[in-house]
C-alpha cells in the first residue's frame, strides 16, 4: 500500500477564491480539485497530446436548393467561419471548392483530447 504524499502550497487570495468556486461547482474538495487540476494538466495532458485532422464536406445545391448558387456558397463559408470562432482551438487548414461550387470541403485540426477517434 502507497502513502499518498503531502504537499503544502501558499496561494494568493485570488487564487484561493478562485479554486473555492471551482471546487464547489465540481462537488469536489479543494484539495481533490487541485488533484484533479494537477492531474489534467500533467498526467493526461501527454496522453492526449498533439491534434487530429478532419474534413467535412457540405453540399451547397442539395442543402440550400432555392438560393442562386452564389449566394448558397456565401452562406456555407459563413457558417465555417462561425464554427472556427466559436471554437478556437480548431484550426482551419484548407478550404476547397469542387463540382463548380456546388460542393465546399474543409480541413480542419482539432486537438487530439477532443478528437472522438483517438
Amino acid at each position: 500500500m502507497t502513502e499518498d504524499a503531502q504537499l503544502k502550497i501558499r496561494l494568493s487570495q485570488e487564487l484561493k477564491s478562485i479554486l473555492e468556486e471551482r471546487s464547489k461547482s465540481n462537488n469536489r474538495t479543494m484539495n481533490g480539485e487541485i488533484v484533479n487540476i494537477l492531474e489534467q494538466a500533467l498526467l493526461k495532458s501527454k496522453a492526449n497530446s498533439g491534434r487530429s485532422i478532419y474534413f467535412n464536406d457540405i453540399n451547397c445545391i442539395e442543402d440550400y436548393p432555392k438560393q442562386p448558387l452564389h449566394e448558397r456558397t456565401a452562406h456555407v463559408e459563413q457558417m465555417i467561419s462561425d464554427l472556427f470562432y466559436r471554437n478556437p482551438q480548431y484550426q482551419l487548414i484548407n478550404i476547397e471548392t469542387l463540382n463548380n461550387g456546388e460542393k465546399i470541403r474543409y480541413w480542419y485540426s482539432i486537438p487530439r483530447s477532443e478528437s472522438f477517434r483517438d
